[in-house]
């Protein structure tokens, strides 16, 4: 195969998954845990407590909240923090795919979501400027993942991510936004990823960044239930 530069346009579609909540990260975690074994799950006979769990085990994923901006998708989500109390998640994201055969593959996912609040008792985190952004991408397997993947825009590089971790859904990366990077990604109508295969291909991945300073916009006030 060819290690000359390659590149792909995007195409977008409208479901989106959600990359940069805690709530994406349960499910994704959960989906490389063994299934239990069938002597440790519930049965009718079992204990109240038991078919409470099992009950709540078998209730749907909640509903997301999508409003569209052009090419992104701003995107709520309820649940429930560790301590019980109502949460609500919110990310503005695209996904970028090509053609193969008859079937749209997911070659780049781009989500921004604000970071998440420092603990109360985390004193140098609670000095993170209010309303951070954090990039989270995600790209097929196969990747060399010490060359990582860069963010550009207007043909000018904004951000270059370091791998984070791989797993079924593919390889992920993430990192803080600060303001100039914020910026320049919402001034810019077209955006490039650039990433490198494991043969040593170098692939540019077109997307586009229309809509993305509105869906910002949205992100940064309050979610509407």
């Amino acid at each position: 195969m060819s290690r000359a530069n390659k590149s792909l346009s995007f195409k977008t579609l409208t479901s989106v998954v959600f990359l940069s909540s805690p709530l994406f990260a349960f499910s994704a975690i959960a989906q490389e845990q063994p299934t239990p074994a069938a002597g440790n799950t519930p049965s009718s006979t079992g204990s109240a407590e038991g078919t409470a769990a099992a009950a709540s085990e078998q209730q749907p994923a909640p509903q997301a909240r999508v409003q569209k901006f052009d090419d992104w998708y701003y995107r709520c989500i309820d649940g429930k923090a560790a301590d019980g109390s109502a949460t609500t998640s919110c990310e503005v994201a695209q996904i970028a795919t090509v053609k193969q055969g008859d079937q749209d593959v997911n070659i780049l996912t781009l989500a921004v979501a604000k970071a998440p609040a420092p603990a109360a008792t985390d004193k140098k985190a609670a000095k993170q400027p209010p309303n951070e952004l954090v990039l989270t991408t995600l790209v097929p397997l196969n990747m060399y993942l010490p060359a990582g993947i860069g963010i550009d825009a207007s043909d000018k590089l904004v951000v270059q991510l370091a791998y984070r971790n791989c797993n079924q859904a593919g390889c992920w990366a993430q990192q803080k936004l600060d303001g100039k990077m914020v910026s320049a990604l919402a001034k810019a109508t077209d955006g490039t990823g650039h990433v490198q295969m494991m043969n040593g291909q170098k692939v540019n991945i077109k997307f586009s960044l229309k809509g993305l300073s509105a869906a910002l916009d949205a992100l940064q006030k309050p979610a509407s239930k």
